[in-house]
């Protein structure tokens, strides 16, 4: 294995673990979409995940006015999810049009996932977004660390 490639592992590894120890204590770690990501925010006692596809890449299943799931104590320490069992979020299919999803649970096109989460900026505006939803959700309380996990 490559010097670069073990570093990337290593540092997706230490992001994971940050991510695992920032969520609620019974809370699982969901599973990331190949093809896309989870962006993240937690509290103490609440985490919420915004599933997100790279360009050229759908929801298998309607997202509009899904935007996020919770994980908390109000919903039983478990991730709220159209899935059946386990810790999937979403399923991102290849799709020549992207119809399933809010215009914000796309990354743009020439910037997936991994490209996002290299640049500061560009991690600022999608948090911003996010966060800004959340508040339309009625979610208002402090949500102290947020991380973006790619597939």
């Amino acid at each position: 294995m490559k010097f670069s490639t073990m570093s990337r592992t290593w540092k997706q590894l230490c992001l994971l673990f940050e991510f695992q120890t920032s969520l609620p204590k019974k809370c699982p770690v969901p599973d990331v979409t190949e093809n896309g990501g989870l962006l993240c925010l937690s509290a103490r006692k609440e985490a919420y995940c915004k599933p997100m596809c790279n360009a050229g890449y759908d929801f298998n299943f309607l997202r509009r006015s899904r935007l996020f799931e919770e994980c908390s104590s109000a919903t039983q320490d478990k991730w709220t999810t159209q899935f059946i069992g386990g810790n999937r979020l979403a399923i991102c299919d290849k799709s020549d049009i992207a119809v399933s999803g809010a215009p914000s649970a796309y990354f743009p096109e020439g910037q997936d996932c991994q490209k996002i989460k290299s640049d500061e900026e560009l991690m600022g505006n999608i948090t911003k977004i996010f966060q800004s939803e959340l508040v339309k959700a009625g979610i208002t309380q402090s949500l102290r660390f947020f991380s973006l996990l790619c597939g």
